[in-house]
């Protein structure tokens, strides 16, 4: 019992007096955490270096049609910039720490959930951590909405057709 104790204290970060015989014992090894998306940026962490991953990130965009992708180095992090192919913006960041590395995406201005997932799931297959499964013809994709404009809005020139009526005349009135 004392054992298990220990071993709870340790994990949880409270400092104990005294000797430990038996160290906390660690669980099987997961390769991937589990994907999270918030604020349109898809998260995941892999332990693999930032090299294993490199070919991974570059196989999976090209399975989905994600073209004219450069690398960029930015402050220790490694950055894939492309374009999928309705023209958005597709960003995948790989942010090295020890043995885990963090892959985050972001497509386009508000994000694409299904094509973030996908990305993701694409970049655990060619790692070996998800069985295979036949690359889509027509990659999962929903844009998110603009949360300030919405595309169902009045349009300016009508919203604003009064006020440029009354200040533009064509005759001069003092």
């Amino acid at each position: 019992m004392r054992r298990i104790a220990l071993a709870a204290a340790v994990l949880s970060g409270i400092q104990t007096t005294g000797c430990m015989t038996v160290g906390p014992i660690a669980g099987p090894v997961m390769s991937a955490t589990a994907f999270t998306y918030t604020a349109g940026r898809a998260t995941q962490d892999f332990h693999y270096p930032a090299a294993t991953l490199q070919s991974a990130i570059t196989g999976a965009m090209d399975d989905l049609r994600v073209h004219s992708v450069q690398l960029t180095h930015d402050a220790g992090m490694l950055v894939y910039n492309g374009s999928t192919a309705d023209n958005r913006r597709v960003s995948v960041t790989i942010r090295p720490n020890q043995a885990v590395s963090r892959i985050s995406i972001r497509i386009g201005w508000f994000g694409d959930e299904p094509l973030s997932r996908a990305l993701m799931d694409r970049i655990g297959i060619r790692l070996g951590e998800l069985p295979p499964s036949a690359i889509p013809v027509d990659p999962p994709s929903e844009p998110a909405s603009n949360p300030y404009f919405s595309r169902d809005a009045v349009p300016d020139s009508v919203m604003l057709r009064d006020q440029a009526d009354a200040i533009y005349r064509d005759t001069p009135v003092p």
